[in-house]
Order: C-alpha cells, then structure tokens, then sequence
C-alpha cells in the first residue's frame, strides 16, 4: 500500500484547519457518519476535517497518539478497508451533554480482504465528540471486533504499512 507523503498529509491538515467549519456536522451521528463516508470514498481532506487537533484513535489493539499519527499510519488502511466492505449500522445510542458527546455503534461489516479471505464480523465502535462552534468533531475512535483473526490479521497490515 502507498502510504500519503508528508507534503500531502501536510498539506491537507493546513487545508482543512481553515475550513473545518464547512466541514461539520451539527450533530454527533452525523459526524460519525459523514466521517465513515469520507474514508469510504477515499477523501482524506474530508475525513480530516472532521478530526479534532486532539484525536486519540485504539484501533484493535492499536493506538494513534495524535491526529497526526492517525494521518501516516492508520488512515490510509481503513480507507482500504472502507473501499473493500459494506458496514451496515446494527445499532446506535448517543449520548453525553453540553460539548461533550458520545456515539456507541455496532455495525455488520462484509466483504473480502485483499488476500481473498472473506470479512463477516460484527465491528464495535465508540467514539467521543466535542462541539467546536455549532459543529461537532471526532476526538477519539475505539473500535474493536468480535473476531480475533480479523484483529490480528488487521494488526499485522498495520504493521507492514509502517516498515519502509
């Protein structure tokens, strides 16, 4: 996998600082599913506009320390996997008050890995908003799965993504 350069991520997370605004949501699911949507469509500026500065991601076992890290490391694997599965919303429950929001999702996550190995797996997803004006913004992702050999197999993608 072709990892973005610095000048792209770079680039795109000074581009979307200015524009972040017009790039929202007013309410928290809609930042969740605007977000799933960018990385389904491979739109890296507009899934990082969505990103708080503070982001925190756990991804199955993972961590992405900062929005940053999450840009060179993460991002372009779940864009991949995005492009590659449907995922279909279970169930959802919102919560928290004030600038402070939560979004609990389960969803049903298909398809094929880029090895032939079919993905049938439930997906857990947690994730934390803050309000930032009259728009909401991702500060932390968790995500996990109910199979460990997706997990694993997930793991060691990541890993080979990091090697030069």
């Amino acid at each position: 996998m072709k990892l973005p350069s610095v000048f792209t991520v770079a680039l795109a997370l000074c581009v979307c600082a200015p524009t972040v605004t017009a790039q929202g949501a007013r309410i928290p699911a809609d930042a969740v599913d605007a977000f799933h949507a960018a990385l389904r469509a491979k739109n890296t500026a507009g899934a990082l506009s969505l990103l708080d500065r503070g982001l925190v991601v756990f991804e199955f076992g993972a961590v992405d320390p900062t929005v940053e890290a999450y840009a060179f490391q993460h991002l372009p694997f779940d864009m991949d996997v995005a492009v590659a599965t449907q995922w279909k919303l279970e169930t959802r429950r919102v919560g928290g008050e004030g600038n402070e929001r939560w979004v609990l999702s389960t969803y049903r996550v298909t398809g094929t890995q880029r090895d032939g190995t079919p993905i049938d797996l439930i997906t857990l997803e947690t994730v934390i908003l803050r309000r930032v004006g009259d728009l909401f913004r991702i500060v932390h992702f968790h995500w996990s799965t109910n199979d460990p050999a997706f997990q694993a197999r997930a793991q060691g993608q990541r890993s080979q993504s990091k090697q030069p």
